[in-house]
């Protein structure tokens, strides 16, 4: 079977962890398992297909199984190869924005294989715990493959934390200033979060196969881990969905400031045009051109103090209008408040 490593893929590195209850050594070349001895092999890119397909078939993967693992648009989950147990997970590598790889884990009597598909992942505890030869971690490969799964489970807590703050963040601006890029920036964030959705929702069935009797290399006590997994999973959804119904608030939050500001300003040119129409209808009152020969025509036309008598006209009829309005609370209405609370 012709097998094609993905377009910019990463060069390939190989990393075999030997470890056993009272050891634990790295090295770059083949070392082989045996006795109380056992493996991680960690390969890291997908450019040297030969090489992890050579490393794939040394640990009894079939040819169906190696050309599926250069395929990194895989949904995940867990599928069994005679012996061998696969796990296909997306593994978070950076976020806010999100960015997830994929990493295969695959379960053999002592030894366990992952294929990354790029340097950054997020292991380092097990690779610490591991070296350390605290806990359980070196007991067996069973539990190494869970700490790995747990780790991958675990790196999306913090991730949606700083998803929490930022639409914490969102949400103060927007009751700042609801203009600007907010909805484009809540747009986004529901974007991202569909992601981490998409990454999440079928890894539940991915850690819920690996609870089946018939899994093979999964002893009876692996199996409360495995569940404390599938627990962590189903918090992580809740968190997702909760943001996501939090950030679809967040649209209409600024929809309804834009309307509330929106109306703000219409009140205001209401005000204003309101204000000005006594003063219009004066000023075109004295501005039409009637006989001042009769005495019912105008006669402030003619009058010493007419003109200021237009002008104290349009004053008093404005402040009126003024007067009114405060006395209503449609402006000054804050001041007016917080004086009575004095």
């Amino acid at each position: 079977m012709a097998i094609e490593p993905p377009k910019d893929a990463a060069e390939t590195t190989v990393a075999w962890h030997s470890y056993g209850t009272d050891s634990y050594g790295v090295e770059a070349t083949e070392l082989a398992s045996g006795g109380d001895r056992l493996l991680w092999i960690d390969i890291c890119g997908l450019r040297d297909h030969a090489q992890i397909a050579e490393v794939a078939a040394s640990c009894g993967l079939s040819d169906l199984a190696i050309a599926d693992l250069f395929h990194v648009d895989q949904r995940a989950h867990t599928d069994s190869d005679g012996d061998l147990v696969l796990t296909v997970l997306r593994m978070p590598v950076a976020g806010p924005p999100f960015e997830a790889d994929q990493i295969t884990l695959v379960l053999g009597p002592g030894f366990v294989l992952t294929i990354r598909e790029g340097p950054r992942d997020c292991l380092g505890s097990v690779r610490k715990r591991l070296a350390g030869g605290t806990g359980r971690i070196r007991a067996s490969s069973g539990y190494l493959f869970y700490a790995l799964i747990d780790a991958i489970v675990d790196t999306y807590f913090p991730i949606l934390e700083r998803y929490g703050d930022l639409v914490e963040g969102l949400e103060e601006r927007i009751l700042a200033s609801p203009g600007g890029d907010a909805m484009r920036d809540i747009h986004l964030l529901k974007r991202e979060l569909l992601d981490i959705r998409h990454a999440l929702w079928p890894m539940r069935e991915a850690l819920a196969a690996l609870q089946r009797d018939d899994t093979p290399q999964i002893d009876e006590p692996l199996l409360p881990f495995l569940r404390d997994c599938s627990d962590h999973a189903f918090q992580l959804l809740d968190m997702v969905e909760v943001y996501r119904e939090t950030a679809q608030g967040l649209v209409d939050l600024q929809l309804s400031s834009l309307s509330n500001r929106m109306n703000e300003v219409m009140k205001v040119l209401t005000m204003i045009a309101t204000i000005f129409i006594p003063m219009t209808f004066i000023a075109g009152l004295y501005g039409m051109n009637f006989d001042r020969a009769s005495p019912y025509n105008l006669p402030e036309l003619g009058w010493r103090f007419g003109y200021v008598y237009a002008i104290g006209l349009m004053v008093v009829s404005a402040s009126t209008m003024l007067f009114v309005f405060w006395r209503l609370g449609w402006i000054f209405g804050k001041k007016r408040r917080s004086r009575s609370d004095d």
